[in-house]
């Protein structure tokens, strides 16, 4: 039986591509965006913005110039990455299967061996009751959107999220 410590408090799940638009679109070091950041840290430090550690992976594997990502998930990573546990594979085997010739996994990524982390998402969100951040595409019935909803899990994007917590830019008044 799990335990849920965060009585009523959505916990999300944060996949690699809704990190990537959070820096790309939502700069870090921009004073326009630092209600975003202050949010998202302090729920971090609550324990209800989370990733997995294959996410984790993805960033670090990460070959371009930018090293923000790495270093602010290196400087959070205590607080914000969990490890994959025997619940969450459990869940995720399943998906796994009924996805593996579906085009949900990177066909790059299987070839070199290489393990994804949308199933593994998916499964930890599934077992823990929580909400997952992505921003693939909604439509298509071979990405997280679509998989996560067969599975019962709810999925939404940056701006829902951004949305969800009531953060928004308001133009100051003369």
């Amino acid at each position: 039986m799990q335990l849920d410590f965060n009585q009523g408090n959505t916990v999300y799940v944060v996949d690699t591509s809704s990190l990537l638009m959070l820096e790309y679109t939502f700069k870090y070091d921009n004073p326009v965006f630092v209600a975003i950041w202050e949010e998202i840290e302090e729920l971090i430090v609550e324990g209800l913005f989370r990733t997995i550690d294959f996410v984790e992976e993805e960033i670090n594997s990460y070959e371009g110039k930018e090293e923000f990502l790495k270093n602010w998930v290196k400087k959070w990573r205590k607080h914000f990455v969990y490890q994959t546990d025997s619940a969450t594979i459990n869940a995720a085997i399943p998906i796994i299967n009924a996805e593996y010739k579906s085009g949900f996994f990177d066909a790059k990524k299987l070839a070199a061996g290489k393990e994804e982390a949308d199933p593994y998402l998916i499964g930890y969100c599934k077992v823990n009751n929580c909400v997952l951040i992505t921003n693939e595409n909604k439509n298509k019935p071979n990405k997280i959107p679509s998989v996560s909803q067969k599975n019962g899990v709810r999925c939404i994007d940056i701006f829902d999220f951004l949305s969800e917590r009531g953060l928004r830019m308001e133009r100051k008044k003369s």
